[in-house]
């Protein structure tokens, strides 16, 4: 279910490396102008909560490249409770990146780099929120 994320979504057949796919991007996140992109599954481990997704423009990606990682970790947060004494509860780390390359991207050129900085912040809140809300 994609109803929390206004900013970026997925289409694929399947979620395995190597599987293409058309990533849909809304700048503005009012879901009206969905921008389409190629893109294939990098590493996705299960068992590592690991989720990556490849894409490029060019040969060999020499005009635009992007690697995009999410990744969730157990961070065990200590906190002092109530009798002055360690307690150690467990949280949830999400590890969220974006890594550019290519010509375009040097010069500042092909894709709107603030927004999307904002918008994987507005994301992440997006899926914090809906998570705390079910539980």
């Amino acid at each position: 279910d994609w109803k929390w994320n206004q900013w970026t979504k997925l289409k694929a057949s399947s979620i395995e490396e190597g599987v293409q796919g058309k990533l849909l991007a809304c700048y503005e996140g009012n879901d009206k102008e969905w921008n389409e992109f190629d893109f294939t599954f990098g590493p996705i481990r299960e068992t590592d909560h690991l989720v990556t997704w490849l894409g490029s423009v060019g040969p060999q990606g020499c005009l635009f490249n992007a690697t995009h990682t999410m990744q969730l970790f157990v961070h065990e947060d200590d906190t002092n409770n109530s009798n002055d004494t360690q307690k150690q509860q467990e949280q949830t780390k999400l590890i969220h990146k974006e890594e550019f390359g290519g010509l375009l991207p040097i010069l500042g050129l092909g894709l709107p780099y603030k927004a999307l900085h904002r918008n994987y912040l507005l994301m992440n809140m997006a899926l914090k929120k809906t998570v705390e809300e079910q539980n």
